[in-house]
């Protein structure tokens, strides 16, 4: 499950024609390298929500990758409303399964998906240990479970960040699409999915993966986007 449906409007003018997760990043976008580490595990059934420009991103996965299997969900109002919306629109269009959850616009190494794949039967949520700014979603962690997830958990008890990238399975993907349906709802318009990941800390188990020292970056400013050029994607091979 892909979340490509975002404006990007803190990206611009980098987003002005093309959306964000079309932006080149070495000799590929960060949609492809996306797409890249999920087909290295064997995955070929791609959900994707779209909505700013969402013919440009479709006739580009139809064009570079013909053999996967992409659905395409519209978020019809992606102008106002955010992850958590998009997620709502993605459940009501699919039945209940495992999934990985990836955003749009996080450039990562194929390792990342790897490590994730190892776990079954839960919620595992990709976290860099780390020193958090205050714009990160953050996780606090107590004896190995996620009790607080999003951007205003205090940097200093904070584990690290949540990059952006999961895998849920098992019972825990039926909670978690009822959590959503159920959050998804006028007032919440501007909520990030994580809102409902918060939502079922005392309920649910989710447990953080450590990726530290694995290359990745959420791209949300320009100098997100220079510093993956320059650095995160030297660190890729295929």
């Amino acid at each position: 499950m892909i979340l490509a449906a975002g404006l990007s409007s803190r990206l611009r003018p980098l987003t002005n024609e093309v959306p964000k997760c079309l932006l080149p990043m070495g000799d590929k976008t960060i949609l492809d390298w996306q797409l890249y580490a999920l087909t290295s595990i064997g995955m070929t059934d791609v959900h994707m929500v779209v909505g700013y420009r969402k013919e440009v991103i479709m006739a580009h996965v139809r064009e570079a990758w013909p053999d996967l299997h992409c659905t395409f969900i519209e978020n019809e109002e992606y102008a106002q409303t955010n992850t958590l919306f998009s997620l709502a629109s993605a459940f009501r269009a699919m039945p209940p399964r495992d999934f990985f959850y990836l955003n749009a616009d996080v450039v990562f190494h194929k390792d990342i998906v790897a490590a994730l794949d190892q776990h079954v039967e839960g919620a595992f949520l990709a976290t860099d240990c780390k020193q958090c700014r205050e714009e990160e979603v953050k996780v606090r962690v107590v004896d190995g479970r996620i009790v607080e997830i999003s951007k205003e958990v205090d940097p200093e008890v904070a584990l690290g960040e949540f990059i952006g990238i999961a895998k849920f399975s098992g019972a825990f993907v039926h909670a978690f699409r009822e959590t959503v349906l159920r959050l998804a709802v006028n007032g919440n318009e501007r909520r990030y999915f994580e809102f409902a990941l918060d939502a079922m800390t005392r309920d649910q188990v989710l447990t953080p993966v450590d990726i530290t020292g694995i290359p990745c970056v959420e791209v949300d400013f320009a100098e997100d986007y220079h510093y993956a050029v320059s650095y995160v994607v030297k660190h890729f091979t295929t």
